[in-house]
C-alpha cells in the first residue's frame, strides 16, 4: 500500500518461484543480488546456488570509493556473512582480497570505513597487527594536517585492533594519541575566535574522559594526572568564555508595573503585623506540578547548565523516539524545573520584593515578634528557634545573602523532622555500623516526602534546593560554591519566602496531630 518497502514475508511461494525463473536473465547486478538473497532467505529447502549468486553479484564491481559509503559497505558485509554461512572459503578469500587491496591503496576517505567493516565481520584476522599499524599511521597523517576529528577516530580504531592482537603497549599509546588530539582540537576551537568556546569546552571535557581511559599502570609514563590538571584549567577558561559568548534572549514583559502595584495592594492596610504576613505568605502561588508537565517540544533538544564560574553543573539529554521512557521523564522533569525557575525569578522581582517593601513600610517588625512567630510554629524544633528566627529576621533586613546560610540547613532540619514525625527513616548505616543523617537531596527523594508535603510543594523544594538544574542552594551553600553574584540573586529571596510561608502556614493551617 505504499507505506513501506517489501519484506521477505510479503512474497508468496508463487512470487518466489517466478523470481527464481527470471533471475538468470537479469543483467543488473544489484537487483540480481537482491533476488538471489531473497530466494536464499525465503525458499525452502534452501538452494546454495541462490546465495552464491547473491555473493558474486554483491562484489562483482569491486570496491568503488564513490559508492562505498552509500551501498558498497552493506553489500560487502552481506556477501561475507553469506559466504561464512555457506563455509565457502574461496569466496571469503575473494572478498578479503578486495577489502585488503582497498584498505591499503584506495582513497583515504574510505580507509576507516573498510577497517571498521573488517573488524565487524572478523575478516583478515592474520593482518590485524598490520591494519592497526596502518590506522595509526593514518591518524598521525590527519593529526599533522590538523584534521583532529579524523585523527581521533583512526587512533581509537587502531587501539581496538591492537587489543585484538594483544599488543597492550600500542593499544594504550593509541588511546593516548586520541586524547591528545581532543585537546589539540579544543585548543584550535578556543583560539579560532568568538563563537567557538562552547565547542572547545565540550572537547576539553571529552579529552579528560579520554585520558581517564588510560590504565593507572601507564599514567605516570604519559603524565596523565598532570595533563588532566592542565586540561581542567583550560576547561575552566573555556567555561568562563562560554558564558561571555552566550547572548541573552528576552521577551518583553508587559504590565509589570501593574503586577507590582497589585502585589503591594495585596498586603497593604492590614491591621496587624501578623495579618500582613499571612497575606504576604500567599503573595505567590505554589507551583502547579501538573500544569508544568507540558513542555514536550523543548525537550526534543538537549541542554547544558553552566555555573557562574563556567563549570558545567548539569546536562539534560534530548528526548528521542526510541521508547526510552526513563530518559524522556528525566528530560521533561529538567525542563519543568527550568520553567519554574523562570517563574520564581519573575515572582521575586514583581511580587515578593514589592510586597515585602510594602509590609515594612506599613509595620515595624521587631526581632522579638519574629522569634515568637517561630516559637509558636509547630514545624520549628524548639532546639532551633533562635537559628530559624534569625534566618527570617535577616530577610526583613534585606540581608538575604547572609540569611541563605541559615535558611538552607534549617529548612533541611525541618524537612527531616517532619519526615521523622511521619515515621520515615531519615538515616543510613555505613559498613562500619555508623549511623548518618541523610542530606536534603536524599530526604526529598524519599517516597514519604510527597505524602508529607504534597506533590507541588515537594517539586518546589527540589527545584530551589536540590536540583542541579535549578539554583541548587543546599549544595551551593554546603560546599562554599555560592558566589557574591548568586547570593544576591533571586534564589535566596525565594528560598527565604518559602521558609517564612511554611512557618506562617503551619500556624494558620495546623496538622491533625497539632490540633489534637
Amino acid at each position: 500500500d505504499g507505506r513501506r518497502s517489501a519484506l521477505p514475508s510479503d512474497f508468496s511461494s508463487e512470487d518466489l518461484k517466478k523470481l527464481s525463473t527470471i533471475m538468470d536473465v537479469v543483467r543488473h547486478n544489484a537487483l540480481k543480488a537482491r533476488i538471489g538473497d531473497l530466494l536464499w532467505i525465503s525458499q525452502k529447502p534452501k538452494i546454495p546456488a541462490h546465495a552464491k549468486t547473491a555473493i558474486d553479484c554483491y562484489v562483482s564491481d569491486g570496491i568503488n570509493p564513490q559508492t562505498w559509503l552509500h551501498t558498497g559497505k552493506k553489500e560487502f558485509e552481506r556477501a561475507y556473512r553469506l559466504s561464512k554461512q555457506l563455509r565457502d572459503a574461496e569466496r571469503q578469500t575473494i572478498i578479503e582480497q578486495h577489502l585488503s587491496e582497498a584498505f591499503y591503496f584506495e582513497d583515504d576517505d574510505i580507509h576507516y570505513s573498510i577497517a571498521e567493516l573488517i573488524g565487524e565481520i572478523g575478516a583478515l584476522e592474520h593482518k590485524t597487527s598490520d591494519i592497526a599499524s596502518r590506522l595509526e599511521s593514518l591518524g598521525v597523517k590527519f593529526e599533522r594536517a590538523d584534521d583532529f576529528k579524523n585523527a581521533i577516530r583512526h587512533f581509537q580504531l587502531s587501539s581496538r585492533y591492537y587489543a585484538k592482537c594483544s599488543n597492550k603497549e600500542k593499544r594504550i599509546f593509541s588511546l593516548f594519541q586520541a586524547a591528545e588530539c581532543y585537546v589539540k582540537d579544543a585548543d584550535k576551537h578556543f583560539n579560532s575566535g568568538r563563537g567557538a568556546k562552547l565547542v572547545s569546552s565540550s572537547l576539553y571535557e571529552t579529552s579528560i574522559q579520554a585520558y581517564r581511559k588510560i590504565p593507572v599502570k601507564y599514567r605516570e609514563k604519559y603524565s596523565i594526572d598532570q595533563k588532566i590538571s592542565d586540561v581542567r584549567y583550560k576547561l575552566s577558561e573555556a567555561g568562563r568564555n562560554t558564558l561571555d559568548e552566550m547572548g541573552t534572549f528576552s521577551t518583553p514583559l508587559e504590565n509589570i508595573d501593574e503586577v507590582k502595584a497589585a502585589s503591594r495592594n495585596h498586603v497593604a492596610d492590614k491591621d496587624s503585623e501578623y495579618e500582613a504576613l499571612v497575606y504576604f505568605s500567599g503573595i505567590c502561588a505554589i507551583p502547579d506540578y501538573e500544569s508544568l508537565n507540558k513542555y514536550f517540544l523543548s525537550s526534543l533538544f538537549g541542554s547544558t547548565q553552566y555555573a557562574s564560574d563556567g563549570r558545567v553543573i548539569a546536562k539534560t539529554p534530548a528526548v528521542g523516539f526510541n521508547d526510552d521512557q526513563e530518559s524522556a521523564d528525566a528530560a521533561l522533569y529538567d525542563k519543568m524545573i527550568r520553567s519554574f525557575s523562570h517563574q520564581a525569578q519573575l515572582s521575586v522581582s514583581s511580587a515578593i520584593i514589592p510586597a515585602l517593601q510594602q509590609v515594612l513600610q506599613d509595620h515595624t517588625l521587631s526581632k522579638s515578634f519574629i522569634f515568637e512567630l517561630c516559637d509558636y510554629s509547630p514545624i520549628v524544633p524548639a532546639s532551633n528557634v533562635n537559628l530559624v528566627s534569625n534566618a527570617i529576621w535577616l530577610g526583613f533586613e534585606f540581608d538575604f545573602f547572609t540569611a541563605i546560610y541559615l535558611i538552607s540547613p534549617q529548612l533541611e532540619l525541618i524537612v527531616r523532622d517532619q519526615l521523622k514525625k511521619y515515621g520515615a527513616h531519615t538515616t543510613n548505616i555505613d559498613q562500619d555500623g555508623i549511623e548518618h543523617e541523610n542530606g536534603l537531596s536524599t530526604l526529598l527523594a524519599m517516597g514519604e516526602c510527597e505524602q508529607v508535603f504534597g506533590q507541588d510543594k515537594l517539586f518546589e523544594l527540589k527545584a530551589i534546593f536540590s536540583s542541579s538544574i535549578g539554583p541548587n542552594l543546599r549544595n551551593e551553600v554546603a560546599h562554599g560554591l555560592l558566589t557574591d553574584v548568586s547570593a544576591h540573586s533571586w534564589a535566596p529571596v525565594y528560598a527565604w519566602w518559602i521558609l517564612l510561608r511554611m512557618i506562617i502556614h503551619s500556624i494558620i493551617m495546623p496538622t491533625q496531630e497539632n490540633e489534637e
